[in-house]
């Protein structure tokens, strides 16, 4: 019996006070047993008093101090708890040590990461071990890759019903959001930017820039690490079939935002290779700093995933609201309690999986209830 069912590790940054506050409310009355946990004690203080005026019995919900650099704090936190949910990125400078102290204490973990480098360099490290070990550790819980890796299962799941079993699936994904970055994300940002080769592995060849009828705007090719979380999906979910084809796209409003949106990238991405030029790019956000709450409540996401098999064509809308904050600190806490009380019904005992192959109907059920919604349509 270990003491915690949960930790949320980074309860003191933007993202993982959000999702504190939002565990305050949803676990309210449930036995699950859970901690704060960060670096800084003083400031697990000041988080825990912000949620105990939330739920008052919360003002002596426990608090685990530890630290990244600190690999036997790590070691203690991973021991003394069934689940780790950890919003601590870049995760390429933060993210391993933590990873290796879950599989070998045998502690299921969850994370926010869309670093496609640090996340394929995790299953080459890592998931031999953690499946042997029965150690469930599922990166991209965040919108970075729930809506798309989920939303392709849910359209691949309608394409199959009725009898239609074994015909290849071709999918695309169009993706519209609207957000702010926080400082944590735009220095994931700039870190990925920095070497986009491993993103840029998820597009498919003869991907260019044109107007989508699907979605009546202009598409440009989206390389995030979206598509390369969905077509592992496909690896260990039958459901969408190990060939499956996934197409990621970014929709723009016109041909002249089109043309922006492609510009500014390749300003960005020669900017970033300099090291002055790319030290000024993180200056521009600070750590811990987010958007307000009324510019989180202006946001808004739409994917649009529209699936073919054969002659049948289904077509689904994953829709939610602010993807970068309120709702992805949503989707991490439902990811990290469908370890917790969902655990014996997930298809998988252990490896580096995805959201979809790993947390699967459990937790898209969960999502419903956050307010994300998955409208399926048959016909195009």
């Amino acid at each position: 019996m270990r003491a915690y069912d949960l930790v949320l590790f980074g309860a003191t940054g933007f993202t993982g006070g959000l999702a504190a506050e939002y565990l305050a409310t949803r676990l309210a009355d449930s036995p699950v047993r859970w901690a704060l946990a960060g670096r800084d004690r003083a400031k697990l203080v000041a988080v825990r008093a912000r949620i105990a005026a939330i739920r008052p019995r919360l003002a002596e919900l426990p608090l685990v101090v530890a630290d990244t650099s600190d690999v036997a704090s790590l070691r203690d936190m991973a021991e003394s708890c069934r689940v780790i949910a950890t919003t601590v990125g870049p995760y390429a400078r933060y993210g391993e040590p933590l990873v290796a102290a879950c599989v070998e204490a045998g502690t299921d973990y969850v994370d926010l990461t869309g670093e496609p480098g640090w996340w394929q360099g995790i299953i080459e490290r890592h998931h031999d071990r953690a499946t042997l070990r029965g150690v469930l550790i599922v990166p991209c819980c965040g919108f970075d890759s729930i809506p798309h890796d989920l939303g392709a299962y849910v359209t691949a799941r309608e394409l199959r019903s009725g009898g239609h079993g074994e015909q290849p699936i071709e999918m695309d994904a169009y993706v519209w959001a609207r957000g702010r970055a926080s400082g944590g994300t735009w220095a994931s940002a700039i870190g990925i930017l920095a070497d986009p080769r491993a993103a840029m592995a998820g597009l498919e060849r003869g991907m260019w820039p044109h107007f989508e009828p699907a979605v009546q705007r202009w598409v440009v090719p989206l390389p995030t690490i979206d598509p390369l979380v969905v077509r592992r999906s496909a690896q260990f979910e039958p459901t969408l079939g190990a060939a499956l084809r996934y197409r990621h796209w970014l929709q723009a409003r016109s041909l002249g935002q089109t043309v922006g949106l492609l510009a500014g990238a390749g300003v960005l991405m020669g900017l970033v290779r300099i090291p002055p030029a790319r030290n000024a790019l993180l200056r521009m956000r600070s750590s811990g700093e987010g958007p307000t709450p009324e510019q989180r409540a202006r946001g808004k996401f739409i994917v649009t995933l529209v699936g073919r098999a054969g002659d049948r064509v289904v077509r689904t809308e994953v829709r939610g609201h602010d993807p970068g904050y309120d709702h992805t600190a949503k989707m991490i806490a439902e990811s990290a309690l469908t370890l917790v009380e969902d655990r014996d019904r997930l298809p998988h005992a252990g490896g580096v999986l995805t959201p979809a192959s790993a947390l699967h109907e459990p937790l898209l059920a969960r999502l419903r209830t956050t307010g994300m919604e998955f409208r399926v349509q048959h016909g195009a």
